[in-house]
Order: structure tokens, then C-alpha cells, then sequence
């Protein structure tokens, strides 16, 4: 690589170390600590801080129009929720468990490696990329991308590092995120029978909307019952269902209107959340992260659509080409299985690293 040959056991050692170090620093609430560390560590890289106007939180970021491609990934992460000892990773079978494990600290890792072993291999050259670090993605507000847009001037294309599966992804699927509420007469327990439960009524209701929609409704929250012996008044649910390639919000929404309106019973409801299923523009980066792929993995890459939401809808709106990319495990994030592997460490190392020495050719 570059002139310089790299045994895999001692890169497969420095990876492993940096995964451990970036986990062992909590960022679910304060993302200064890592966002410090980032500077520190990839000191040879100029970083400035953009404040993003929420709890102190800023990002960071070396962004030059003379680099047009930038790569960037959020530190921030979900809390520990049911993860123990979230902040103290272990490695088991090659895994390496913690919190931000695959999202997306196991990508930093790679990401630091890679600028690292670059300007190493290539001292007269400079970075080829411009980098940013956002905070505030696990929030419904994610803040962090939305305010380096106004930074990208000059950027054309944002490769944003999240876990992939290792497919390259410029389509990203919509959601539709809902409360509904329902409200009927309540009994005292023993005459349950007859009277409608809250509850049931809301499950009823959900079998209702995916058969009518034909797609599955995911329940984020519920909230019905006390501790008194009577039927429940009330239900409550924070539900989202996936929105597909050419589905329109307003289409949605008036099948879901259509459907309550049959109902016998008050039902209520109310937009929470939503974004329509994206197609990002393919241009270079889409051609050489593919060329870093196939060269180095020996396989021709491939394409996905990224099921969850990422800060590549607010680079998307501003109009640059967008690819979604990482090797990674996304539906063990956000739980106590969270892990990101020896293996997909070094094909995320790899691939960034061909791309850096892509981009730096004339």
C-alpha cells in the first residue's frame, strides 16, 4: 500500500485498539470529549467547530472546495438502554462489543487508521478529502448535519460512513412515524367482557392499517392501563411504517384518514414524523468508493438502500450526490448486541484507504 507493506495482524492490532479506545468514551449526551480526542488524534488535520445551538454540541470539520468530496460520519450515540457495561468494549468470536460498536465508532476507527496510514505512505501529499465529524444524528432533531450544510459550499460529493452491510447505498427508504390515540368508555374490571378494551382495539387497528397498506407498522411506544381495577379509558402509540420508491406523503396519509374514518370508535391520528423514500444522484464518489471495492475486495460491490434515516437526507436537500456506506451489522445497533467485527474493521479500513489513494491521482 503506497510503497510501504503493512502486515495484517499489526493492522488488525491498531484497528482493534481504536475501536476499544473510541468506545471507552461515552457520547450519548456530551460529544465534547470525543469530538476533543478527534482533533488530538487526527492532528494532522486542521479541524474547526461549528456550534450547532443545542447543549453546547458543535461539529467538527476541515472542509475546503478544493477537496470536493467529504466524508463524514456522526459520533454521537444512542444511550446505553439495556447494554452493560456499554462504555467497557470486549472482544469475543472477533467482536467487538459497545456501545457505537458498528454505529458508528467501529467506522471512526477505520476512517482514523486510513488518514493515518495516508499521510504516512504519501508525506508530500495532502489529505484528498475534506472530513467532518456532526453530532446530534440519534435525535429527531440531528441539528449536527443540518447546519454543515451551510458549510458545504464548493463540496460536491458527502460520503457518509453508517453500517451498510457493506452495500453501497444511494437510495434511502422513506418512514412514516404516527401517534394514534384512541379513547372509549371505561367499566370496572370484573365486566371487561362488555366493553371494548383500549388496547386490543389498537391492535385491531394496526392489523387494519397493514393489511390495507400492505407493509408491516413497527410500535416504538404504547401506553394504556393503571393500576386500578377498570378497563382503560385510553391508548396511546408512537407507530412508523416504511415508505417505498415513488409513494407520496400525502397519499399516505389520506388512506390512513380513510380507514379511521370507518371506525366506530374515537381514533386519533397524528403525523409525528416522516421522509420520503430518496434517490441520491451518482457521480464520482459513487465511481471510485465502487472502484476502491471491487480492487481490494475483489468483488464487484453491492448497491443497497439504506432502511433507516441518516444525515444524508440534509445533504441530499441541498443538492449532492450522497452514497451510504459501511461494513456493519445495522440491526444489532441501538441494542445490547451491538458489535462491529475484526473482519468488518479491515474491509472498512480498505476501502477507505483505496479511496483516499484513488483521490489523490492527478
Amino acid at each position: 500500500m503506497g510503497g510501504t507493506k503493512i502486515r495484517p495482524i499489526e493492522l488488525i492490532n491498531r484497528l482493534r485498539e481504536e475501536t476499544f479506545r473510541l468506545l471507552s468514551i461515552p457520547s450519548h449526551r456530551d460529544c465534547s470529549q470525543i469530538n476533543e480526542y478527534l482533533i488530538d488524534r487526527l492532528s494532522f488535520i486542521s479541524f474547526d467547530k461549528q456550534p450547532v445551538g443545542k447543549r453546547n454540541l458543535y461539529n467538527i470539520h476541515s472542509i475546503t472546495p478544493e477537496k470536493p468530496i467529504l466524508i463524514n460520519t456522526h459520533v454521537d450515540t444512542v444511550p446505553p438502554i439495556t447494554m452493560k457495561n456499554p462504555f467497557n468494549p470486549v472482544e469475543k468470536d472477533g467482536k467487538i462489543y459497545g456501545r457505537g460498536a458498528a454505529d458508528t465508532k467501529g467506522l471512526i476507527a477505520a476512517l482514523i487508521i486510513a488518514l493515518e496510514d495516508f499521510k504516512k505512505n504519501f508525506p508530500d501529499k495532502e489529505i484528498p478529502v475534506s472530513v467532518a465529524f456532526t453530532v446530534d444524528e440519534e435525535q429527531n432533531s440531528a441539528l449536527g448535519s443540518e447546519r454543515l450544510v451551510q458549510l458545504l459550499d464548493g463540496i460536491e460529493s458527502v460520503l457518509v460512513l453508517e453500517p451498510t452491510y457493506g452495500r453501497i447505498c444511494t437510495r434511502q427508504m422513506g418512514a412514516y412515524e404516527f401517534v394514534m390515540k384512541i379513547t372509549v368508555p371505561s367499566c370496572h374490571g370484573a365486566e371487561f367482557e362488555n366493553f371494548k378494551n383500549p388496547s386490543k382495539e389498537a391492535f385491531r387497528i394496526i392489523q387494519k392499517i397493514e393489511k390495507n397498506l400492505k407493509r408491516p407498522v413497527n410500535i416504538i411506544k404504547f401506553h394504556s392501563g393503571w393500576e386500578h381495577y377498570a378497563v382503560p379509558e385510553k391508548a396511546e402509540l408512537l407507530c412508523e411504517f416504511k415508505l417505498f420508491e415513488d409513494e407520496k406523503i400525502e397519499s399516505i396519509e389520506k388512506s390512513l384518514l380513510t380507514l379511521i374514518s370507518t371506525e366506530s370508535i374515537p381514533v386519533k391520528i397524528e403525523p409525528e414524523d416522516y421522509e420520503e423514500f430518496l434517490s441520491f444522484k451518482k457521480g464520482n464518489l459513487f465511481k471510485y468508493i465502487s472502484q476502491a471495492y471491487k480492487e481490494f475486495l475483489e468483488k464487484k460491490p453491492e448497491e443497497g438502500i439504506m432502511s433507516s434515516w441518516t444525515d444524508a437526507s440534509n445533504f441530499h436537500r441541498a443538492g449532492k450526490e450522497c452514497v451510504v456506506f459501511g461494513f456493519g451489522n445495522l440491526s444489532d445497533c441501538h441494542t445490547d448486541r451491538e458489535h462491529i467485527s475484526l473482519d468488518e474493521l479491515f474491509s472498512n479500513y480498505i476501502v477507505i484507504y483505496r479511496l483516499l489513494t484513488i483521490l489523490s491521482q492527478p
